[in-house]
């Protein structure tokens, strides 16, 4: 009975210690659908993050957000672009994911290969490793620096 309880113990000390990325590849995927009201909500209240403001990235304005851990080296920065409303009636963002942490990168990318999008490229160019998922509702880029120390998760709404 006392090896039970001290496995238990053992193991919510490890999942405590373990610093997992704070969003997945489908929580990534809801934020491209949600409202302005709801996106907000959802990643300052339950997930934590503060707003840093607007920022511009390539002639687009964004919402900055970026996780709250202490230390900057493994701070998560996520990018909301201004929202589209598509002809079915639905809205859809841009959202843009940006980490530190090469284990961040390598969840992303076996969640996307487990998920329903296919791999549809894979490449380089001199800076980064790029990989290219798809399917009929969500593009998804996922770019690993060659130093492997930073990468962004990109992620449209069809």
């Amino acid at each position: 009975m006392i090896k039970r309880y001290l496995f238990v113990i053992i193991l919510l000390f490890a999942g405590m210690m373990c610093r997992a990325q704070s969003l997945s590849l489908e929580e990534l995927q809801s934020l491209t659908a949600m409202t302005t009201d709801q996106m907000h909500n959802y990643l300052i209240i339950t997930k934590r993050f503060k707003p840093l403001g607007k920022t511009v990235l390539n002639g687009k304005s964004y919402e900055q957000y970026r996780s709250n851990r202490i230390n900057p080296a493994i701070a998560e920065t996520i990018l909301l672009g201004q929202t589209n409303l598509m002809m079915s009636g639905n809205t859809t963002r841009q959202v843009i994911y940006h980490t530190l942490r090469l284990q961040d990168l390598n969840s992303f990318l076996t969640q996307a290969k487990r998920s329903t999008m296919t791999l549809v490229f894979q490449g380089s160019d001199a800076y980064q490793n790029i990989f290219r998922f798809d399917n009929s509702l969500f593009m998804a880029v996922i770019n690993v620096g060659r130093d492997k120390r930073s990468g962004t998760v990109q992620l449209d709404e069809k």
